[in-house]
């Protein structure tokens, strides 16, 4: 079918036929639900290694020629691909023959990157130097007033990155924890 992609890059069990590549994309845009950019999709592969980046954004420019997959703008001007019918034939139709591995890895990436681009959006740091260091301020966004802001001083920037990526990954943890320890239900807080 397909001739065989360039794999460098590609860890043992990654996909390294052309055809492979492009059921792939269609595969994991099918699952997202959702459109998703060039960047998201990348990434979803490439973090496990699962494609090369050259074969991967050639595969793109062929199934967008092809009609599996459409370039569309979201009303704030970013742009993002979706799947067309024929893609989803594709997809539905071809996907047991990339291994489950390489579906569940690529699937799961997507999915932590779309969450966590989420949280970013739903929620704010910020980071201000002050003279003896650093405060980072930390809000959890709710439909009326903000849920949280906590603003906290930080003797080092590492430090204040470190934060910022922890609260990210679960803002409600913090949250959580919090009221637990002010409530005095804190044993729920130390889990």
């Amino acid at each position: 079918m397909g001739h065989n992609a360039f794999s460098a890059g590609v860890a043992p069990g990654g996909l390294t036929r052309d055809y492979e590549i492009k059921i792939m994309i269609c595969y994991l845009l099918n699952k997202a639900e959702c459109p998703v950019t060039f960047a998201q999709l990348n990434d979803s592969f490439q973090k496990d290694q699962l494609m090369n980046y050259f074969e991967f954004a050639e595969a793109m420019s062929q199934l967008l020629t092809l009609g599996n997959i459409a370039l569309e703008k979201t009303p704030d001007g970013k742009e993002v691909y979706v799947l067309t019918p024929l893609g989803k034939n594709t997809a539905e139709t071809f996907y047991k023959s990339i291994p489950l591995s390489v579906r569940e890895k690529a699937v799961k990436q997507l999915h932590s990157i779309l969450i966590r681009e989420r949280r970013e959006r739903e929620n704010h740091v910020e980071i201000i130097k002050v003279s003896d260091g650093y405060k980072i301020i930390l809000n959890i966004k709710d439909v009326g007033s903000d849920l949280l802001s906590v603003s906290l001083f930080v003797p080092t920037m590492n430090e204040c990155e470190k934060i910022k990526e922890r609260f990210l990954n679960d803002p409600a943890k913090l949250y959580q924890g919090m009221i637990a320890l002010l409530t005095g239900e804190d044993a729920a807080a130390q889990e």
